[in-house]
């Protein structure tokens, strides 16, 4: 087992309850929660539950402004092309004209080095979010922990060393769940999950955990219309996760067997970028499902899940495989959309100035 403990310091807040202690309390937001919950579930059977990782708001914000990075980016560089064809073939060269050059430069360094980082991070689909599995027959919790400069560190936790807690960001009344490794001897922690998730009750997100780990799978509340499976690995068609990203927002757009619909293709040619972008958060997260360590701990033999949760469709597995044909041709001609709009956009505004 590999075994590093992070350098986490999220405090520990309003303190709710430690494992096999006390009763599991029932849900606060019984419908909502178990919808929410249903839709975050990747997997989930008698050997592991593994949860989805999150995407916030400050990705998306992140996301759309390589976006506006990318059209300022275009606007310069028309900027620049014309500024150069103009003092090199057509007007005589003016001194003055190497500060506007040189501001020029400037500006397409600037918003071209953001546009590069979002590349980057398609390509290399480094990650930065925790994506749970709890293995049930175990009483184990198994995460990868990423840190920017480093790859990420596989841990492996005991269920019953956790206590969980909810923090409240500053300047927001929403609230999220934490889940903590204390030690005893120091009462110092030593090991902290965020789980981000402010769409969800904390309370009700732990008690899911806690049902999921300590009882019976008929006790487990999941939602069929949204509790539908996906191959382990996440990580081999941007298209299809991008069809995930949708199905996560409740639009009910795509459907469970990657059906190509009026509405979900005009949302590909509306956000699609957004989607794609989510997309490539789903496949970037590191898998713990696949770690041998994981893997080594698991006695179910895929037959006769006990769990209300839809298999992997035969469409499904092909768009993973990037072998859906109606699913790429909905993305592909929502992207050529996008890019025609976009590259669109900065002619227009090029020829209005002029």
């Amino acid at each position: 087992m590999i075994y590093n403990p992070p350098n986490n310091t999220h405090p520990i807040e309003k303190l709710l309850s430690r494992p096999w202690e006390g009763s599991i309390p029932a849900y606060r937001e019984k419908t909502a929660s178990v919808e929410k919950l249903s839709r975050d579930m990747h997997e989930v059977n008698p050997d592991y539950l593994l949860f989805h990782p999150i995407i916030n708001s400050y990705q998306l914000i992140g996301f759309l402004m390589a976006y506006c990075f990318s059209w300022l980016f275009g606007q310069g560089f028309f900027f620049f092309t014309v500024v150069i064809f103009s003092y090199i073939f057509i007007k005589d060269f003016e001194y003055a004209a190497l500060f506007l050059i040189a501001m020029l430069i400037l500006f397409l360094i600037v918003f071209g080095f953001g546009s590069y980082l979002i590349l980057r991070q398609i390509k290399n689909k480094k990650s930065y979010y925790n994506k749970i599995v709890l293995l049930k027959q175990t009483q184990q919790v198994a995460y990868y922990e990423h840190n920017r400069k480093q790859a990420p560190v596989f841990h492996l936790i005991n269920y019953k060393d956790i206590v969980a807690s909810v923090r409240r960001n500053n300047g927001v009344v929403y609230e999220a769940l934490n889940l903590h490794v204390i030690d005893p001897k120091t009462n110092q922690t030593i090991q902290s999950i965020n789980l981000e998730d402010m769409q969800l009750s904390p309370y009700d997100q732990w008690t899911f955990i806690r049902t999921y780990m300590e009882r019976p799978a008929d006790e487990l509340p999941l939602d069929p219309r949204y509790a539908h499976a996906c191959p382990t690995d996440i990580s081999t068609s941007l298209l299809a996760c991008a069809d995930i990203a949708q199905e996560k927002k409740n639009k009910g757009l795509t459907g469970l067997r990657h059906e190509v619909t009026v509405m979900g293709w005009l949302r590909a040619c509306t956000v699609s970028f957004l989607d794609l972008a989510e997309g490539n958060i789903y496949q970037s997260s590191a898998n713990p499902a696949l770690h041998p360590e994981v893997q080594r701990r698991l006695m179910w033999d895929g037959t006769n899940n006990p769990y209300n949760i839809l298999p992997v469709t035969a469409e499904r597995k092909a768009a993973f495989n990037n072998q859906n044909r109606k699913m790429k041709i909905k993305w592909y001609s929502g992207i050529a959309i996008n890019v025609i709009w976009f590259v669109g956009s900065i002619l227009y505004v090029m020829l209005v100035i002029a």
